[in-house]
């Protein structure tokens, strides 16, 4: 199913949640890019032209599932910045990180690695508006959804330079 993830365009984040047993649910929506170039006003300045990237009515809507997440960190994706500790694997939008510094942070600042048993990963999960970094004991279920996402939600403003 990460094939489904893999053919879109970009994500933006719709909704999030963590249940009491620890599972940690990620609804995205997928991005389109437009089929034609305008300049993005930046001030006084015009930039581009690049094509618009916007949540459409035929958008689909995915959701990613990690039923055992032990420890999570989500931020905007506006301020990542290079983790010189990261070890990425395969993926465009989720992949797994053998190591990076939230990695690190769990591990020194939680018993996590003493107390769970069974072995677990690190998930990177990257959308327009967000990143997550997620350490799980069972892989993500990522599904494809039946709603219809609101397309009333204002979602932040993404380009696309090809």
């Amino acid at each position: 199913m990460q094939a489904v993830l893999d053919t879109a365009h970009t994500w933006f984040l719709d909704s999030i949640a963590q249940e009491l047993n620890g599972a940690l649910t990620i609804q995205l929506v997928e991005g389109i890019k437009g089929g034609a170039r305008q300049f993005v006003e930046v001030g006084e300045t015009a930039l581009g032209p690049y094509f618009p990237v916007r949540v459409e009515a035929e958008s689909r809507c995915i959701e990613v599932r990690f039923p055992n997440a032990h420890a999570f960190f989500v931020f905007n994706e506006s301020f990542d910045k290079s983790d010189p500790e990261l070890k990425k694997g395969e993926g465009r939008f989720l992949y797994v990180a053998d190591a990076s510094s939230f990695r690190t942070f769990v591990e020194s600042r939680t018993s996590v690695a003493q107390l769970i048993e069974e072995p677990y990963k690190e998930y990177v999960l990257w959308c327009e508006d967000r990143v997550f970094h997620v350490l799980s004991s069972d892989p993500p279920v990522i599904s494809l959804m039946r709603h219809k996402h609101d397309l009333a939600i204002e979602r932040t403003n993404t380009w696309s330079a090809s």
